[in-house]
């Protein structure tokens, strides 16, 4: 049993953070040779072994951490990301599975181009099978990464308690 989701420590908060997808081909490309110092890319989780089509939209989430970046990053690899999950409510919500647990509250919103955008995202999830990203990086330039985590969606899987 999961535990209710808990606010995101207010020190790791980044200073911005969006949904993005990438296509089965470039997410494949885009991260396996960059130097990243927290990279959770397991091998059962590439698009490849998924049997997914190198055209499929990859879903995601990008944090533009700041100064923070890397201490986000860290707390991410100790917390152990499993997945991330739009939820509809009022405010909608994006919450991190982590590890056996833990459930942490990412991000509340309620602007409609953000729920449309998380609506999207999560079809996206469907059609990946339930594969997704979570990028942490200092800001939107493109140039450094802080970390990168391949997710799935495991909602199929059912733990022992």
């Amino acid at each position: 049993m999961r535990n209710p989701p808990q606010p995101l420590p207010e020190n790791l908060w980044g200073d911005r953070w969006r949904f993005a997808s990438l296509s089965a081909i470039e997410l494949s490309e885009a991260f396996t040779e960059r130097m990243i110092p927290v990279l959770e890319m397991p091998d059962d989780l590439m698009p490849i072994k998924l049997g997914l089509a190198s055209t499929v939209a990859v879903p995601g989430v990008v944090i533009d951490g700041g100064r923070r970046s890397l201490l986000l990053a860290r707390w991410l690899q100790t917390a152990d990301p499993i997945a991330l999950t739009a939820i509809a409510g009022a405010p909608d919500g994006l919450i991190l599975e982590a590890g056996a647990v833990d459930r942490w509250i990412v991000a509340t919103f309620d602007d409609p181009e953000v729920k449309s955008a998380a609506q999207i995202y999560e079809q996206r999830k469907q059609a990946s099978q339930g594969l997704h990203f979570l990028l942490v990086q200092p800001d939107d330039s493109g140039m450094t990464y802080t970390g990168f985590w391949l997710l799935k969606q495991q909602d199929s899987i059912v733990k022992p308690q």
